[in-house]
């Protein structure tokens, strides 16, 4: 087999997002309209290299996704280590129109899965001018736990928090593991899983109490 490199281009882009200064990796291949691409929760823009290697896709669009901060490989913002992660609605569309604009892509199709698959619906009611087109993957205005969730409803356990953790866990694979411990003396530990890849209302897997599914990436299993 002769070596070759993939026809696809990988970046840094300093920019400024929602007024504060980033360092976000962008990667991008093919020609044509632009297709912005947004990743899942937790994950980052791996996903999408496939569609990146489609001939019949990149002949008409330019595909480009990039990492979001904190996430892949694109860096947290300076100071950092001294806040709280956090990502509204507001943050998440200002960061997708100042990408666009630090690009200057031309009225982009939008594709995002997920929670990025919810966030083309804000796109479409806040800013359907911009865009020539938003596709939503595996995403919904409103999604039902598929798991037993009233352990988190309890004045001893913070929930928010809880479910924060668990989402720092995959934001950053190989790093150390949450672990969180329930009132009854139970741990919640993010752990590889070995199945297909399945989106929910938080775009991570969780294992709790009598209902699963799977991830490629990493799980939560509570026991």
């Amino acid at each position: 087999m002769t070596a070759r490199f993939d026809p696809m281009t990988g970046r840094y882009l300093r920019l400024d997002l929602n007024g504060r200064a980033h360092r976000v990796y962008v990667e991008e291949a093919g020609q044509g309209i632009p297709l912005l691409c947004l990743h899942t929760a937790g994950a980052d823009g791996r996903q999408y290299r496939g569609l990146m290697l489609d001939e019949a896709v990149t002949s008409r669009f330019r595909v480009i996704a990039f990492d979001m901060p904190w996430h892949g490989k694109s860096s947290p913002p300076d100071g950092w280590q001294h806040e709280e992660y956090r990502l509204s609605t507001a943050e998440y569309v200002g960061m997708i129109l100042d990408l666009c604009a630090a690009l200057e892509l031309d009225r982009p199709v939008v594709l995002g899965c997920s929670i990025g698959g919810r966030i083309v619906l804000q796109l479409a009611a806040d800013h359907p001018d911009t865009f020539r087109g938003l596709i939503g993957a595996q995403g919904a205005a409103w999604q039902e736990p598929w798991y037993d969730t009233d352990w988190l409803h309890r004045p001893d356990i913070h929930g928010g928090e809880v479910c924060a953790a668990l989402i720092s866990g995959l934001i950053a694979p190989g790093g150390q593991k949450p672990t969180v411990t329930k009132p009854s003396g139970t741990t919640c530990r993010a752990a590889p899983v070995s199945s297909r890849e399945t989106f929910g209302s938080t775009g991570s897997t969780e294992t709790c109490g009598t209902r699963s599914r799977g991830s490629t990436r990493r799980g939560v299993h509570c026991g």
